[in-house]
């Protein structure tokens, strides 16, 4: 049974879930088999044992259903098969009638197919209240509206050809969901991409659905809006207007969402202030400890009642970089127990050496960055960066030139790293290596160097290779 299906659903049943299948096997109309009963209540009784339901073999299974028969394979497996059955109808059921609206729509198709017309108004009417009542104005609101016009569509049509169409009404409704699925699922094409550049996706009507929405007034939907302002900022970065519009959004609107969509939507957000301050925009930072402030105190950013040990040491970056000491450190005291347990030192080890290195405590910035070994490629760059300016302010240059071909090396192994953050990281080590060789005495010298840093794109660190010049200046 160590493969099996039906242990793996029984394993990741809630107690809860457990009892009312218990009940719903003794119902005759879902179940007319003792064995079955006994098999479940078997595999009930040891999904809390020590080495788990994944060890049981069938013929124990079997001597506990069966104590006095000799072990049949088929007729085990039939006996599984029932179960399976019953369990995934109970499944079934309790997704679908937890669902006011789906449980709704599913009367009003049986009606309208039984030609019952006081039940089927009742039941339109119904289901329109519920969809009307409850907060969600997504994509699952938008196609359930499309459902509810083409229900009603199809009964006018049974009744006779001459009723009143409302045809505008189910196209306009059927329209919108599109729309709003089609930037959606373009947001996540994006947004991947991005991540594995070796993928490539046909984004098929995208255009004529950006130019449309844009055009019919659909931007006053705001499932449609949030996706179409989301898509446009990640796509055009310097128009900030439509940032400026998805911020308000996300400030604003959230609850029109469920859960699972703004936390995509504050990823998107955080991403898009990422890349400004990247390109030197720290005004984007607060804009970022904003998102973090309102997405931890909503538990929007922290899933499976863990948080990412990306999202945790982004969000002291953003802090470290206007000044805000106070806020990193109580949010590492506070949030570092969210982190998954095997990247949890590694993160908060990384995430206090940079509190230490902005704080000008280069000596514990320094224990922390040499001691541990970072396993994640980005967190290894940044650390190596901290080190060779921590080498370089405090004048140990054989240890920076050392790490600089050492962080060089690295670079060109490392084929998975975005392409834009890359070239960041090299250009970078290209300036720190004139910087190395700068003539001190020659204004000229420095000079072309500034002017060289103010200008090379993209490049990591450009405000402290401007403080650096400075002091020559």
């Amino acid at each position: 049974m160590q493969k099996s299906i039906l242990v793996e659903i029984v394993s990741a049943l809630s107690r809860k879930e457990m009892r009312d299948i218990q009940k719903w096997l003794q119902s005759p109309a879902h179940n007319q088999r003792q064995d079955v009963i006994r098999l479940f209540d078997y595999l009930v009784k040891n999904t809390g044992r020590e080495e788990g339901l994944d060890n049981a073999e069938k013929e124990e299974a079997w001597s506990a259903v069966f104590p006095d028969q000799p072990y049949d394979d088929a007729y085990m497996r039939q006996v599984m098969y029932f179960l399976l059955k019953s369990i995934e109808e109970y499944l079934a059921f309790t997704e679908f009638t937890g669902d006011k609206v789906q449980y709704q729509l599913g009367l009003i198709r049986i009606y309208r197919k039984r030609k019952l017309e006081k039940a089927y108004k009742q039941a339109h009417r119904l289901g329109s209240d519920s969809l009307e009542k409850q907060p969600l104005r997504n994509g699952y609101y938008l196609l359930n509206k499309f459902f509810l016009e083409q229900e009603e569509h199809e009964h006018r049509m049974a009744i006779t050809q001459n009723a009143p169409a409302n045809l505008q009404e189910a196209a306009d409704a059927f329209e919108k969901w599109f729309l709003e699925e089609r930037l959606r699922i373009s947001k996540d094409m994006l947004a991947h991409h991005r991540i594995y550049q070796k993928i490539s996706y046909n984004h098929g009507l995208l255009e004529e659905a950006l130019l449309y929405a844009n055009r019919n007034k659909m931007l006053e939907e705001p499932a449609i809006a949030v996706y179409y302002y989301t898509y446009m900022a990640l796509i055009n970065p310097s128009e900030e207007e439509y940032f400026e519009k998805l911020e308000h959004y996300i400030h604003n609107h959230m609850e029109c969402f469920d859960p699972s969509e703004v936390r995509t939507l504050y990823l998107a957000a955080l991403n898009y202030c990422a890349a400004k301050v990247n390109q030197g925009h720290l005004d984007y930072c607060r804009k970022a400890l904003k998102f973090y402030r309102q997405g931890l105190d909503t538990a929007i950013l922290i899933e499976n009642n863990q948080i990412t040990r990306y999202l945790f040491s982004n969000a002291v970056a953003f802090a470290m970089k206007i000044g805000e000491f106070d806020w990193a450190e109580s949010f590492i005291e506070s949030y570092q127990q969210y982190l998954e347990e095997k990247h949890r030192n590694g993160t908060v080890n990384f995430s206090l050496s940079r509190l230490y290195f902005e704080k000008g405590d280069y000596d514990k910035a320094q224990r922390y960055l040499v001691e541990f070994e970072y396993d994640d490629m980005l967190q290894n760059i940044v650390a190596k960066t901290m080190l060779l300016k921590i080498y370089y302010e405090q004048d140990e240059l054989d240890a920076f030139e050392s790490l600089l071909e050492s962080l060089r090396i690295y670079l060109r192994r490392k084929e998975a790293l975005d392409p834009a953050r890359k070239a960041a990281y090299k250009n970078l080590i290209s300036l720190m290596k004139k910087l190395l060789h700068l003539n001190p005495y020659s204004k000229a010298q420095t000079e072309r160097l500034r002017q060289l840093v103010e200008t090379t794109n993209p490049l990591m660190e450009r405000d402290w290779l401007l403080r650096q010049l400075e002091g020559r200046r």
